[in-house]
């Protein structure tokens, strides 16, 4: 047969093709992937390949149902590298201190909204953050500098999955770069579950380690979920170990609005002012705009945890009254309930620890629906707030605390004991620096300044 008789066939055969694929409606919503145009694709072929697919066709194959098995089978597995989201964010002016120093809720905003992006690569769909680990913030990120937030899926389980976050700091004019934290955030999928109104749940993609080093980042991924999963048995089995939260103001009766003032001692004056836990209180009331959440509605998790920084940072201020405030680091924070728009959210935070230079702040998150007037829990965390002078030093804090109410005693005797844990976790996480990759793939180096994030 002439050659271009044979490719008139052949193009009649494709054009063939083209109609079955467009007839397999099934098989198209089965694997969630929209069949490519034959003819668009099958042009940058070798020729030998589409006398094949010619051949193949002619003998009653259904090369639409394997066609669309094979894209199947391709989109269900993603490499983790190439889950990987970078973002760069200048610290602008509105997002420092008065030192200069960019605040944490809005790093922690960052790292939320990166770790979303990667975890659309995996779910194919909108997702929600579940958890947030304990993040420590190394070193700040200043005025002018540039924050890179890089972001990668490290492993995906049957509807959630695990995104691990690294932060680092450019400085503009030199060209330096250092770490500034890490963060490991627990997403879900909403497809993955079934819907409401019948949809069948959407299987997640897999992610599969494929340089040297996933491997061991994609098994500590599996270890941290059964941690993440014991310790919250243990709280739904011993709810008497469980810290009383805090209450919002909203609808209480009987109490005043404010508590008094607190006034730090005289100059000269050496003792410590005392202050009972409750003088610290601070509440924030937001109402969740349509620029606060998703696209279905639900409240960002960075969004909550840069209020909920905000309002631990207001409590700290009763406290360190003579100094600047720095946020240490947040413990981890589980998202009980999800908040959506047009609900208000109500935030407490009162000091519960006092440690030389560093306190211990609580915050509880609560929220409400104005249509159902019931208000409901959705999380609570403990922030680590560092007392410094103007050059970053740390600074011992004038007034300590001094509690009454059974509550107030529980909270601040469980403080020395998280306190404990997080330095233990602070020393590991600087022993571990020298040999953690930077985003650059050199090594970090170890951290030699106490300055702005010192032993808290």
């Amino acid at each position: 047969m002439p050659t271009e008789a044979f490719e008139n066939g052949v193009a009649k055969l494709e054009e063939q093709l083209s109609k079955l694929l467009q007839a397999t409606p099934t098989a198209t919503a089965t694997s969630g992937v929209s069949p490519l145009s034959p003819p668009a694709t099958q042009r940058s072929t070798s020729l030998g390949q589409r006398r094949r697919s010619a051949f193949e066709l002619s003998a009653g194959m259904d090369l639409g149902s394997l066609y669309l098995e094979d894209q199947a089978l391709k989109e269900e597995t993603v490499s983790m590298a190439a889950t990987r989201v970078v973002m760069h964010q200048i610290v602008l002016p509105s997002e420092v201190d008065s030192l200069g120093i960019c605040f944490g809720g809005q790093v922690l905003s960052w790292i939320d909204i990166c770790a979303g992006l990667a975890a659309k690569v995996v779910a194919r769909g909108p997702v929600v953050t579940a958890s947030v680990d304990s993040v420590h913030f190394l070193r700040p990120c200043r005025l002018g500098s540039v924050a890179i937030i890089a972001a990668q899926v490290n492993r995906a389980f049957q509807s959630s999955m695990e995104v691990g976050v690294r932060v680092e700091e450019e400085d503009m004019r030199t060209g330096a770069r250092h770490h500034c934290c890490s963060a490991y955030l627990t997403f879900v999928s909403v497809l993955a579950r079934p819907g409401a109104d019948g949809r069948p749940a959407r299987r997640m993609k897999r992610v599969a380690p494929t340089l040297h080093n996933h491997h061991e980042i994609f098994e500590a991924a599996e270890r941290r979920r059964r941690e993440r999963l014991e310790r919250r048995a243990r709280l739904q089995n011993a709810p008497d170990m469980a810290v009383p939260r805090l209450q919002p103001i909203t609808h209480r009766e009987g109490s005043a609005t404010l508590a008094p003032a607190v006034q730090a001692a005289e100059a000269g004056v050496r003792e410590k002012v005392r202050v009972t836990p409750g003088m610290t209180l601070a509440h924030m009331t937001q109402l969740i705009m349509p620029q606060h959440a998703n696209s279905l509605g639900i409240t960002f998790g960075g969004q909550v945890m840069r209020w909920m920084e905000q309002c631990s940072y207001i409590a700290g201020s009763r406290i360190g009254r003579s100094g600047h405030l720095l946020t240490g680091s947040l413990d981890s924070l589980a998202f009980a309930q999800p908040t959506r728009v047009g609900d208000i959210m109500y935030i407490t935070a009162q000091v519960t620890g006092v440690f030389g230079s560093s306190m211990e702040v609580m915050i509880s998150v609560c929220g409400e629906t104005p249509t159902q007037g019931e208000v409901f829990h959705c999380g609570d965390a403990y922030a680590t707030i560092v007392s410094v002078d103007t050059r970053g030093n740390p600074v011992d804090l004038p007034i300590d605390l001094a509690p009454e109410s059974p509550a107030d005693l529980l909270r601040c005797r469980a403080a020395a004991d998280r306190r404990d844990e997080r330095l233990a976790m602070r020393r590991a996480l600087l022993a571990n620096e020298a040999r953690r990759p930077s985003l650059d793939g050199t090594l970090a180096g170890s951290l030699r300044s106490r300055n702005a994030f010192g032993d808290t």
